[in-house]
């Protein structure tokens, strides 16, 4: 399947390739590696709170039998004795849904193409074998679109939409479990699953497959979709080995509890900042958004986006806020109450701040309904924007393991009063 694998087992081979881990001990076992996972592909990674990281990658690696634990990881272009580049060396760390997983990754380069060497060590323990090549990778995967949560509870239902023309072989579901951070900084994943290529929801089952438990009301969780293009446009079946390019997109989120709207359209999560990719906004929807503690927000459109026609607050705290703006009349600083539909001058607003939220009002910034902010456009498009949350430190407020969470549902207007309806995917 692969170029002949090279074992060593000599202490002194590994500690003159500087390739001893911490640990320092020997492996009970010989490193093995599991038949037909050894894999390599193009990674085109979105922003995310859950410590991957950004920007167009490669990815590597295999899954080792018995577990990964305690194994390291590096990549050498190209396979062979020419060896004109290496990776750092990466820790393995083990999925709950998957402990034999072992991975790493690098910049994507052009010029590095050809079949690459994957060096393994665990202890005394070396093994190397050739990955595939990257050829046909070529060309990133576009990211889906207006991924949106609905329904309450613990098996809510996700829905996405795929762009342009690209019509993947393969789409992975997975789930971060943020609360649970592995050896190499990133959040652990408690459900994957390899479903329809040409699928445009998931609903989440009543147990997650890595751990046999269901979500936590209150949880903080991403949900990462992959869109997939296999080698030879097979049959994806959730092997990493089959994979030749994908995109890779993550979207936080918490379970909803109560009267909530359908298709609440979720955002990547960075630096503090939740970005939004929502195909379609318009005047006669208003749309609904969320979030340390926070005493306000930022708002702005993203480039090409309609201004923002109104805005309507919720019922938090005192339920009075400030909103400032420039519109029309110049700058503007008013007093608005909850649950009141404030309307921006003609033209509209492509940025607004919300201050004057109570420190005591303690926004919970995993609860996905926390702060619904609802929103109109003042023409149909996309909304692209940005929430940025105003925060103010709190002494009895436990340190959130994100900064903030944010989440978008599109409600119907009719008449005097909002009425739901559920935007076609």
């Amino acid at each position: 399947m692969h170029s002949t694998t090279l074992r060593r087992h000599a202490v002194n081979s590994a500690i003159a390739l500087g390739l001893l881990g911490a640990t320092g001990a020997a492996s009970a076992q010989p490193i093995s590696l599991v038949n037909n996972s050894i894999n390599m592909f193009r990674d085109t990674r979105g922003a995310s709170d859950v410590g991957v990281s950004a920007g167009d990658r490669v990815q590597y690696g295999a899954d080792i039998v018995g577990g990964s634990g305690g194994a390291f990881l590096r990549g050498i272009y190209p396979a062979g004795d020419a060896q004109l580049f290496q990776t750092g060396l990466g820790t393995c760390a083990p999925l709950t849904v998957a402990p034999n997983f072992c991975s790493g990754s690098t910049a994507f380069n052009a010029n590095r193409l050809a079949p690459w060497t994957l060096r393994f060590t665990r202890g005394a323990e070396l093994l190397e074998t050739t990955g595939p090549s990257l050829l046909g990778a070529e060309q990133a995967v576009p990211f889906p679109v207006s991924v949106s949560i609905s329904g309450a509870g613990l098996t809510p239902t996700i829905s996405w939409q795929i762009p342009g023309s690209f019509a993947p072989d393969g789409l992975r579901v997975n789930i971060y479990d943020k609360n649970n951070i592995r050896a190499n900084g990133v959040a652990d994943v408690i459900h994957s699953i390899a479903i329809a290529p040409g699928a445009g929801s998931y609903t989440l089952p009543a147990l997650m497959n890595g751990n046999n438990q269901p979500l936590d009301t209150g949880g903080n969780y991403t949900i990462n979709l992959q869109l997939i293009e296999t080698r030879g446009h097979t049959t994806f079946t959730n092997n990493n080995a089959q994979i030749l390019r994908r995109s890779n997109s993550f979207f936080a989120f918490t379970p909803l509890t109560g009267d909530v709207p359908d298709d609440i359209a979720l955002p990547t999560v960075a630096d503090g900042v939740y970005n939004f990719s929502v195909a379609e906004v318009g005047p006669s929807s208003i749309t609904f958004i969320d979030p340390f503690v926070a005493v306000g927000y930022d708002y702005a459109i993203g480039a090409g986006d309609p201004n923002f026609a109104s805005v309507v607050l919720p019922a938090i705290g005192d339920g009075a806020f400030t909103l400032e703006f420039t519109d029309v009349g110049g700058a503007q600083s008013v007093a608005v109450t909850q649950g009141q539909q404030f309307f921006f001058g003609q033209g509209g607003t492509g940025a607004f701040r919300v201050s004057g939220i109570e420190t005591d009002a303690m926004l919970d910034p995993a609860d996905a309904t926390a702060f619904i902010t609802g929103l109109t456009f003042v023409k149909a498009g996309a909304f692209t924007g940005t929430m940025t949350p105003i925060t103010q430190f709190v002494a009895e407020v436990p340190e959130p393991q994100t900064y903030a969470l944010l989440a978008l549902g599109l409600v119907g207007l009719a008449g005097r009063g909002f009425v739901r309806r559920r935007v076609a995917h």
